[in-house]
């Protein structure tokens, strides 16, 4: 299971884009591999290579770019992804109730340690005992049609086979240029994330117990953490835990812009992904640009 965790981390750490020239070995990484991979064009070129830095970041339920190409493929995943899913999970619904983001490495740290010592033999082998052997969700393939007065202007393939698309005014760094002088140099992203069927009622439950029991909680000590997240592994398994559980979506998030992104006219919170289907219209900033999301 830990070769999953490291392979999962070497995805988020490793970025990069499309560049011609000299065909080099071709870099999986967490985006512009998957069009390479289409097209045959190379992937010769760091992609976050500029001097602002990245106001994007994985989380750990977001899909690398190799486990999203093997299930777009049909190929499916080891079934063994199902026992990492489940701490990927209660991790990233813990971290929104900790304020303090220079305390989140800190915190991954704990819970891996806590992962490694306790939960993690407990998991694997639930994962053996339902003997699921490839994992296969689906997502539709989306793209995204841009509507400048009602008339197309421009489309954008792949946005569901791409792990991350990211989107502003920055074109060093962006798929997706937004030139409006309104938008922000990093504005948005859309993102494919593992996502719980039960989410919903899950943050509800999890929210009354970090009222109720957590509220003084030190996020700084192992064994304080290493409770919390048995007693919210424990809660998400009421919710269940097998293969039908976990979807995959894509998702759009707001990356602390300066007027903001906007999901069918309503105003997203900074950082907070949600899922946008077939159907659904994205604006960013003051701009009248519409960013209609339809099935490929």
């Amino acid at each position: 299971m830990f070769a999953y965790l490291f392979f999962f981390f070497r995805c988020c750490c490793s970025v990069s884009c499309l560049a011609s020239g000299v065909m080099e070995r071709v870099t999986y990484a967490r985006t512009g591999a998957l069009r390479s991979t289409y097209a045959g064009l190379p992937v010769t070129k760091e992609r976050l290579v500029t001097a602002a830095p990245a106001k994007w970041f994985p989380l750990l339920t977001t899909v690398p770019q190799r486990v999203l190409k093997s299930i777009s493929d049909s190929d499916g995943v080891d079934g063994s992804l199902l026992g990492f899913l489940p701490i990927a999970f209660v991790f990233e619904e813990l971290r929104k109730h900790l304020s303090d983001f220079t305390q989140h490495a800190a915190f991954l740290r704990a819970v891996l340690q806590w992962y490694h010592q306790t939960a993690g033999d407990t998991l694997e082998s639930e994962i053996a005992t339902d003997k699921v052997e490839i994992f296969q969700p689906y997502l539709p393939a989306y793209r995204l049609r841009v509507l400048k007065e009602g008339e197309t202007v421009a489309t954008f393939n792949d946005i569901s086979r791409r792990a991350v698309t990211l989107m502003g005014k920055d074109r060093g760094i962006n798929d997706i240029p937004l030139d409006h002088p309104s938008c922000s140099a990093q504005h948005a992203a859309l993102e494919v994330n593992f996502v719980h069927r039960n989410s919903e009622p899950f943050q509800q439950r999890l929210h009354t117990l970090m009222q109720e029991e957590y509220r003084n909680i030190n996020w700084s000590s192992p064994d304080e953490v290493g409770k919390l997240c048995a007693h919210a592994l424990q809660l998400m398994r009421e919710f269940g835990g097998d293969e039908d559980m976990w979807l995959m979506e894509l998702q759009v998030v707001d990356l602390g812009s300066t007027n903001g992104t906007n999901l069918n006219g309503e105003l997203l919170r900074p950082l907070e992904r949600a899922t946008v289907i077939e159907g659904d219209v994205l604006t960013f900033g003051y701009s009248t640009r519409k960013y209609l999301i339809v099935r490929a």
